[in-house]
């Protein structure tokens, strides 16, 4: 396959066109990691053979690999309608739509596979891995089980045992399952990076933070090597680059025009909300106690804003266009918002509209002059543990997540974010409340009932089965596992167990420590 591929892609560049060709070029392109090359070709043969299963796939493979899963999603339904038996076809559907983080409908998709295919290994290890997710151990074990006897050698089904493990104490076993997957030569970086990052949880488990510390390192760094070329080679400006700049723009005096916003504007929700603050400081806990509600529809993670974003905040003078944007060109970018967020799933048809995007605190400035009657919560941890479990986490890596691939980028990225949000506070007319981590898990009712004044909604008893859904595999988050545990208290002040690896980021942290409230110990 490698040799046809290779073949087929010197003679689509020698100027021979035909679909089959193509196909086999994108294939070779998207296996050197040249995704844009790849759907270039992908699109010649779409126009060659618009109705070519082949094509429509490698076209879906294209654009997934470009973080246009929508996109992909169509592609794949246009060669599902010619061929709804394509085990192949419907196999990429489903990872597309885990990546988009549609987990419910990425579950029934790889089950339908197993209806047509029970043997189908790939379809068994992911559905073991999102019962790891959801906390369904036994089921995991099962269908992990089930995949090594059609084929030993499949990594995720290895993985999805060792988390497991990890996730039962038993550390012993998991370093045994995860440490033949470290050695080997034939294990991408992705998995790679998820074995050395499980070890580095199971050696925790076992009370060696040191050598924890180390297979977490290990971790980051496996990425860091695999995507350095993709966000560091390109010369675009790196999302830490991207924060200063904003930084210095919203501490001048300049932008005291940014007060002058009118208020009123349609909706199509009474109550808008938008819950940012920095990964793993207790955002998607905090999303899904407000999804309980049957008044709140809520939004996991999806770029809503993304319009707005790269018309004002990427170009170097964005944001005096944006300031100065008058109500038509404003409403145009709302009904874009809006529109968006339907394309991603919302209904729009309860009272209260729930934003969860964590780095959404970066766009505040865009927040504020888009929709200005929009209520802010401020998700906030003690920034040593936040950092520390970036650091540790593993993420799928965008610019922004590649920040926290080294401890010092992701004290770093904090501290710049954070210094971001201040001028925000200083400068731009917010309905902004901070919330706790550590008080909501250790004061559920009363912080509940605290947000819920701030939002202008009435509590309900509904909001405490946030673990339910949870266990149920609708979040698509690292934070899953911990959320459907329950009010998870074991992650305060973790850092302390790290203090001696931590030290070097603990100076640069220390102002924000006290700036939210927390004890310098």
């Amino acid at each position: 396959m490698a040799k046809a591929t290779r073949l087929s892609d010197e003679a689509v560049a020698l100027g021979f066109e035909h679909s089959n060709l193509l196909v086999l070029a994108a294939h070779h392109q998207l296996s050197t990691g040249a995704a844009d090359r790849a759907l270039a070709i992908a699109m010649r043969a779409r126009a060659a053979s618009p109705r070519n299963v082949d094509v429509l796939n490698v076209l879906g493979l294209s654009l997934t690999a470009l973080k246009r899963g929508r996109e992909a999603i169509a592609a794949y339904d246009a060669a599902l309608r010619q061929s709804p038996t394509t085990v192949a076809v419907r196999f990429n559907r489903a990872c597309t739509l885990e990546d988009l983080h549609e987990l419910a409908r990425a579950r029934t998709e790889y089950e339908r596979i197993l209806e047509q295919q029970p043997t189908h290994a790939g379809a068994l290890a992911r559905l073991a891995h999102l019962a790891v997710q959801r906390g369904d151990l036994g089921v995991a074990r099962t269908l992990a089980g089930r995949t090594l006897q059609q084929d030993a050698n499949q990594q995720a089904a290895h993985l999805a045992i060792a988390q497991a493990d990890v996730e039962e104490k038993k550390f012993g076993e998991a370093l045994a399952r995860l440490q033949p997957l470290t050695r080997s030569a034939d294990i991408g970086a992705v998995n790679l990076s998820i074995a050395q990052g499980l070890t580095g949880d199971a050696l925790e488990g076992l009370g060696r933070t040191a050598d924890a510390f180390a297979a977490y390192s290990a971790s980051q760094a496996t990425l860091r090597a695999n995507y350095e070329p993709t966000f560091r080679a390109s010369g675009a400006e790196s999302a830490r680059n991207r924060v200063t700049r904003l930084t210095g723009y919203f501490e001048t005096d300049a932008t005291l025009r940014w007060r002058n916003t009118v208020d009123e504007y349609d909706s199509p929700v009474r109550g808008h909300i938008f819950l940012v603050g920095f990964p793993r400081s207790g955002t998607t806990l905090l999303e899904q106690v407000f999804a309980g509600h049957p008044d709140v529809e809520s939004m996991e993670e999806r770029d809503c804003l993304i319009d707005a974003a790269n018309d004002f905040i990427l170009p170097a003078d964005g944001l005096d266009r944006l300031s100065a944007l008058e109500a038509a060109e404003l409403k145009r970018y709302r009904n874009h918002y809006w529109q968006r967020a339907a394309a991603e799933g919302a209904s729009l048809a309860k009272p209260f509209y729930l934003d969860k995007m964590p780095l959404n605190s970066i766009l505040l400035g865009v927040v504020a002059k888009l929709f200005p009657r929009a209520k802010i919560l401020f998700a906030l941890r003690d920034p040593r543990d936040v950092v520390l479990s970036c650091f540790r986490r593993r993420f799928v890596i965008t610019p922004q997540m590649f920040e926290l691939t080294t401890l010092e980028g992701a004290a770093d990225y904090y501290v710049a974010v954070m210094r971001l949000c201040e001028a925000y506070r200083r400068t731009l007319n917010l309905e902004l409340l901070d919330t706790r981590y550590e008080d909501l898990v250790t004061d559920f009712d009363a912080q509940c009932r605290r947000l819920c004044a701030f939002v202008q909604l009435d509590w309900t008893e509904s909001m405490r089965g946030f673990a339910d859904r949870a266990r149920a595999g609708l979040i698509g988050t690292p934070s899953a596992p911990q959320v459907a545990r329950g009010l998870f208290t074991q992650g305060i002040g973790q850092w302390r167990k790290y203090r001696n690896e931590l030290a070097p980021v603990l100076p640069e942290l220390a102002p924000w420590v006290a700036r939210f409230g927390y004890s310098a110990d």
